[in-house]
């Protein structure tokens, strides 16, 4: 049961990876990190998605429940366009109008402000404001599927894991979505399994020997 006090992931490297990894493994069973409209909203929040201000939809039950509606709709496929795009198979069509579609929704507008004798040009989002908030996702996910290296778009090499991230290392050979939650406990383990085999073949030998002898 996800609750308010989880945190999110936020180390992919990308914020639309990022949003894949709300629902993930989590000791063998899919962890689902956007429940409900209240954990959308915190996720938004913390990666600066929610204007300032705040927004209309927290205090409508009705307009929350068709933010995370429309929420996890990207989020699928995002992630039905982040495999092709790794396979370098051709994108869904569902996936190219979905994240389209949000990002269709933004309209920026400028204006002119002026406070304490300064004069400033402001951004002001004019477009659908639910489909807004969700829009730097889509631009971020537009910007990987259009420009990033497919093989460095991964998810993490433990079996237990799906966790997306974009390779940024020097050397392109990163495997683990991180060393603390899957790399140290994988290497752990391929030692203690090389271990365990080691002492099992030294036993082996041992019982051969002893029945060797006269």
């Amino acid at each position: 049961m996800t609750d308010d006090s989880e945190v999110f992931i936020w180390d992919s490297g990308a914020l639309s990876l990022d949003f894949l990894n709300t629902r993930r493994f989590d000791q063998g069973r899919v962890h689902e990190g956007i429940s409900t409209p209240r954990r959308l909203e915190m996720w938004l929040a913390q990666c600066g998605a929610l204007p300032s201000e705040g927004s209309s939809f927290t205090a409508s039950p009705p307009a929350a429940r068709m933010l995370l509606l429309e929420g996890t709709r990207l989020r699928d496929e995002i992630q039905q366009a982040m495999h092709a795009f790794t396979s370098e198979a051709p994108i869904p069509l569902s996936s190219l109008h979905t994240i389209n579609r949000v990002l269709d929704s933004s309209r920026v507008s400028l204006r002119l402000v002026s406070e304490d004798g300064t004069s400033s040009l402001s951004e002001h989002e004019t477009g659908s404001e639910l489909l807004t908030l969700l829009a730097p996702i889509a631009t971020s996910a537009a910007e990987l599927l259009a420009g990033a290296d497919p093989h460095r778009v991964r998810q993490c090499a433990s079996n237990t894991c799906v966790t997306w991230f974009l390779d940024s290392s020097k050397n392109g050979r990163r495997r683990w979505c991180s060393m603390a939650r899957c790399g140290n406990p994988a290497k752990a383990k391929k030692h203690w399994d090389k271990q365990r085999a080691a002492d099992a073949a030294d036993a082996a030998e041992r019982v051969e020997a002893r029945a060797a002898q006269p």
